[in-house]
């Protein structure tokens, strides 16, 4: 649509409405938005973030902290306030690098097990063990009890009785080693074993570096905490290799050596972004709609050659470079046209390995989270309809109009997730704010299905910033600012729909009750 067709449109809606909303609330603000959001400055976003020399924006780097600072510096140009209370945009996140062990051998009876091949560790502990070795069923809290297992090694089936889910195997992981610390055991072995998880794809998934968050002290300065405690070595071991279970079983007690070498862990702190533009309007500022996207991506290819050269980055252009010019974009129209609520804007580090950013800041929030009345994300995988906005959530709030309306007002369609099946609502930085009970939908770019195009950038070296349609993400960026406008502007803010699985928690967390 062209600009003069679209300004016609436009004054003829306002010509035949009655109604008592500011014109801004109106489909009017489209043509603010698009004079104050361009093309260029969304290219330029994209084109820096997503550049070769930030090697792919991975969470502990240098580069990843740059790019930070280009969030951080637009705001401050802009205007955008920081935090009430804060005299920094950044949020300070703690982490800890795990490296991967060097070498790692369990020795028992008349069995070797090797590291990669038959064993990976899942903590950082580096030890030379020799005690006794205990077999437990599933090393529950009563078969520690019965048994006892001080100064011995502990071998065990992951997971608890009834889990067989390899997912259900990692959530139960932690509470099985704070079972056996706490009872003097001096290192948990857990015999893996699952189909749908094979055991290379577990040693290809665990067997690099990991980062963690870090416990983190009350005291807010730049110190790093000490370590507390003292922490037993955690390893999986493959439970096909010699028939483990009967190997451990039928021969308890006898005395196993357990040697891990490797570097020690890293501590360091990587950051969120975040900033504050106030509402116009006194009744209404004090509640904030959070519009957010996580700018880190993953890196480069292992066993990169040296120098690294661009077929080994991964540039993440739409993932999410495309999000965080997203949230520029919003920054760069609100603070020349603040809503009626408060806008809470946020770019997330760290969200690629586990959403760990965004979760920080839902559990240490800068605002009072009762007072974050809506969380509008901006992240995809990316595109492959050029017509259309896929919403993850359109019909789980009551902001699906808004939503619709939006996009209609850049000539684009806003469908819901196409994909169920790959719950993609619960992987990405909105369900760190949905699982508080916040309205938390993700705006994503066209996605009608998983197929041959998406996965041909999606987590590729292939999604650099020059084969991006920037028409259509102009267009799609212009109406995901003119969502959380149409949203801030609501007289009532809006809330899950009745019967949604986040429901009670927003009930609890705004403490009301929603009618049926």
């Amino acid at each position: 649509m062209s600009f003069r067709v679209l300004l016609i449109t436009l004054f003829s809606f306002v010509f035949v409405q009655t109604t008592t909303l500011p014109l801004q609330a109106q489909n009017g603000a489209a043509d603010q938005i698009q004079n104050i959001i361009s093309q260029q400055s969304i290219e330029f976003d994209i084109y820096f973030l997503a550049a070769d020399e930030f090697l792919g924006r991975d969470t502990g780097t240098n580069e990843l902290d740059i790019a930070s600072r280009y969030v951080a510096t637009t705001f401050q140009t802009l205007g955008v306030q920081m935090a009430p209370g804060y005299d920094s945009y950044f949020q300070n996140v703690p982490f800890e690098r795990l490296p991967a062990a060097e070498e790692a051998q369990f020795t028992f009876a008349d069995s070797v097990y090797s590291l990669r091949e038959h064993m990976i560790p899942l903590n950082s502990v580096r030890d030379d063990i020799s005690a006794p070795v205990i077999f437990l069923e599933h090393a529950t809290e009563a078969e520690i009890e019965e048994h006892g297992v001080e100064g011995k090694i502990v071998v065990a089936n992951a997971g608890l009785p009834g889990q067989t889910a390899p997912q259900q195997f990692f959530a139960a992981a932690p509470e099985k080693l704070e079972w056996v610390k706490e009872a003097g055991g001096v290192a948990l072995v857990e015999l893996y074993s699952n189909m749908q998880f094979p055991w290379q794809i577990l040693v290809d998934f665990l067997g690099g570096d990991r980062l963690v968050l870090r416990d983190t002290l009350e005291d807010a300065d730049d110190q790093l905490p000490e370590e507390t405690g003292t922490e037993i070595p955690h390893l999986w071991l493959d439970a096909t290799h010699n028939h483990a279970e009967e190997h451990f079983s039928s021969k308890e007690r006898e005395s196993g050596i357990l040697t891990l070498t490797g570097p020690e862990p890293e501590k360091f702190y990587s950051r969120n972004v975040v900033g504050v533009i106030e509402g116009s309007d006194p009744d209404l500022k004090d509640e904030y709609v959070l519009l957010s996207a996580h700018y880190d991506h993953i890196g480069v290819v292992n066993n990169h050659p040296e120098p690294i050269t661009s077929e080994y980055i991964y540039n993440g252009a739409r993932d999410n470079a495309v999000g965080t010019s997203g949230v520029l974009s919003a920054a760069r129209y609100f603070a020349k046209n603040p809503p009626r609520r408060s806008v809470l804007l946020a770019a997330w580090t760290a969200e690629e390995i586990g959403l760990l950013g965004s979760g920080y800041f839902a559990e240490n929030p800068m605002v009072p989270l009762e007072q974050i009345v809506y969380n509008l994300n901006i992240d995809g995988a990316g595109y492959n309809d050029t017509t259309k906005v896929t919403v993850i959530g359109l019909g789980r709030t009551d902001a699906d109009d808004e939503m619709i309306s939006a996009a209609s007002a850049f000539d684009l369609e806003a469908i819901p997730d196409p994909v169920p099946d790959q719950n993609l609502f619960d992987r990405s930085d909105n369900v760190s704010f949905a699982r508080q009970g916040i309205p938390a939908p993700t705006y994503s770019m066209g996605l009608t299905a998983f197929d041959d195009e998406i996965n041909y950038y999606y987590h590729q070296v292939t999604d650099e910033p020059d084969t991006i349609d920037y028409g259509y993400v102009t267009s799609y960026i212009r109406s995901f600012v003119k969502a959380a406008l149409l949203i801030a502007d609501r007289d009532e803010a809006p809330f899950w729909v009745p019967g949604d699985v986040y429901e009670e928690a927003g009930k609890e967390l705004y403490g009301i009750e929603v009618s049926n």
